[in-house]
């Protein structure tokens, strides 16, 4: 993401084929993207891109009947996206544009366009991959899949990621299996970052902050997430200050980690929070009152919800690995690389408001290099440079 700010809009509006990802607003769901970014972020693109130039027709299609459960339910979304494709007169548009590379298999929407022989190209995001050894989502839910998931790079015509080290992770990655495929794919990625949504960030700013100095941790419960060691961290924590709030936004998943939930909620029953899966109105207004944000991942591609933290101007503790120096742009105050060290920049920041104050107002500065306008610029930068330079057949 070279974040530039200058706006040169082109002379000809880009007509763009927009496959947004399932998303579950009124409930959890096992994937992160279809409670949050997958709405906040994949909004702001449709939202921001007539901005460059680009006409978006998001494709968001209506199920015919109902289903008994949330994984039916998405994956007839899925099925009825791509009949959608057919519904639809595909020679109106310039491009296919896949939000999350791993719901709209490239694979599958490139054989449709070639057997009903429609020349688009297609540039798509991928949010994680099976490439990444650290993203053990993938490996538990989808087991198996690594070859499907390079498959789909390789119909992209561009290859959109998030971060450097999601890049670098890839093509290190794929290179130790296939050189020449992880040249090709290397070849093909544009790095991008992923926008968050500002405006809607903005339209449940709430003032003042908690009282009560509080803690957030804002992530899935999932092993990559490492809910175990924060838990361990918050318990110390909430064993030094009976005046400390500690708020987790996920449900559990697993029983380790519900079990080790309720145990602190008795300990300490008015300082710890757990909010199941909020609104989005109730997850800003949450995140604009905060204090600390903690992340213990291994695995993090990006960090949205922890950009979302910066921008709403909470003092970020994150692990000195994954995408977090770079979403930092290095700012050591807020990296750490232990436990003991949590914990020591834990205490610091509790008790020095006017540190923990800097902290939140320099990391909220750095947020800004992911707001829509930046972000959606590359993206549109992208899609006029693959429509102008794609050759006759695909890649």
């Amino acid at each position: 993401m070279d974040g530039s700010d200058e706006l040169i809009l082109p002379s000809a509006m880009l007509r763009v084929l927009f496959l947004r990802g399932f998303t579950a607003q009124a409930q959890d769901y096992k994937a992160s993207d279809a409670i949050g970014y997958g709405i906040t972020a994949a909004n702001a693109i449709a939202e921001t891109l007539p901005q460059f130039g680009i006409e978006a027709h998001v494709v968001d299609p209506e199920l015919p009947e109902t289903f008994p459960d949330m994984e039916r339910t998405r994956l007839a979304w899925l099925l009825e996206t791509q009949k959608e494709l057919l519904r639809l007169d595909l020679s109106e548009f310039d491009l296919v544009f896949i939000f999350h590379a791993f719901q709209q298999f490239p694979c599958e929407v490139r054989r449709l366009l070639q057997d009903l022989r429609v020349a688009l190209p297609l540039v798509g995001y991928t949010h994680g991959s099976h490439w990444d050894p650290t993203d053990v989502y993938r490996q538990i839910h989808y087991p198996g899949m690594d070859v499907l998931d390079l498959a789909n790079f390789l119909c992209l015509d561009r290859i959109l990621v998030v971060s450097d080290y999601m890049r670098d992770t890839l093509v290190e990655n794929i290179g130790r299996w296939q050189p020449e495929a992880a040249a090709k794919v290397s070849s093909r990625i544009a790095v991008v970052g992923l926008p968050i949504n500002t405006e809607l960030i903005d339209r449940y700013k709430t003032e003042p902050r908690f009282d009560q100095r509080t803690i957030v941790f804002n992530h899935s419960l999932i092993p990559s997430k490492q809910p175990e060691e924060f838990l361990t961290v918050a318990e110390e924590v909430l064993g030094r200050h009976d005046d400390v709030r500690v708020v987790i936004t996920r449900s559990a998943v697993g029983a380790a980690v519900r079990d080790r939930l309720h145990t602190l909620q008795r300990r300490f029953p008015e300082q710890i929070e757990i909010g199941g899966t909020y609104s989005l109105p109730e997850y800003y207004e949450l995140l604009w009152q905060s204090h600390i944000q903690v992340s213990t991942a291994s695995h993090e591609s990006l960090g949205i919800s922890t950009l979302e933290a910066m921008y709403t101007g909470s003092a970020c503790l994150l692990p000195n690995r994954c995408s977090y120096p770079e979403i930092t742009d290095g700012l050591e105050e807020a990296l750490y690389a232990s436990r003991d060290e949590l914990l020591e920049k834990l205490e610091r920041y509790l008790e020095d408001e006017p540190a923990r104050a800097a902290l939140a107002a320099e990391l909220q500065q750095r947020s800004l290099r992911y707001s829509p306008e930046r972000v959606v610029k590359a993206i549109a930068d992208v899609m006029f440079d693959v429509v102008a330079t794609r050759p006759e057949g695909g890649p």
